[in-house]
């Protein structure tokens, strides 16, 4: 077969645009899959809502052993700051510390 240079470039160009084109599909479509983005975001709640049950866990103990003054609210209102922060770090960041 004797093929014309022009007709195979043709060819290489077409297939080249059509594999490009598939590929660029196939990455738009993982991008829109929300499982895929976020895969993760289950497990996180329920790591994060754990952690919340055991701070409040924590605290209840706390008010019973010590009593319920102004130093202890000011200590529990800090480890509720710092509970918060360690999350926020954790669903934007998405480590697990």
């Amino acid at each position: 077969m004797n093929w014309k240079i022009g007709t195979l470039k043709r060819a290489v160009q077409a297939t080249f645009l059509g594999l490009s084109l598939v590929l660029g599909l196939a990455m738009t479509a993982s991008a829109q899959n929300p499982y895929w983005y976020d895969r993760n975001r289950d497990s996180l709640k329920r790591h994060q809502k754990e952690e919340q049950r055991e701070l409040k866990y924590h605290q209840r103990m706390e008010r019973e052993e010590f009593g319920n003054n102004k130093t202890l609210k000011r200590h529990q209102k800090e480890e509720q700051r710092e509970l918060k922060r360690h999350q926020k770090h954790e669903k934007r960041y998405g480590d697990l510390r």
